[in-house]
């Protein structure tokens, strides 16, 4: 009797090898400002991202604090931080769809600003 291997777990193994947003589920980069760096209460700051919305996108949405500050359509660039006051804060930018609704695909970095 010849049996043959199944190939079940071979493909199982592969889509848990492979986070979602390989497989075209989108993603959000913020390259700056850094997880835990210090900015400058006095100075407008720049938030430098990169974004995959997804099949289920349209364009992003920046928080800070939990509150809307920008809309942005360009899924790549910069976006300017207008004066945040002292204390620390958690900037976010979350890709929505175009009813302006969340998608789930999003990254927040905390920072302190003096």
């Amino acid at each position: 009797m010849n049996a043959k291997p199944s190939l079940a777990p071979l493909a199982l193994g592969v889509l848990l090898a492979f986070p979602l947003t390989a497989l075209g589920q989108g993603k959000v980069q913020i390259t700056s400002p850094a997880s835990g760096a210090t900015l400058d209460a006095m100075n407008e700051n720049a938030l430098v991202y990169d974004v995959d919305p997804g099949p289920r996108g349209d364009h992003v949405h920046v928080y800070v604090d939990g509150k809307e500050v920008g809309i942005l359509r360009k899924l790549k660039g910069s976006y300017t931080l207008e004066t945040l006051s002292p204390g620390k804060r958690d900037i976010c930018v979350k890709v929505v769809n175009k009813a302006h609704v969340p998608v789930g695909i999003e990254q927040c970095v905390q920072v302190t600003v003096k």
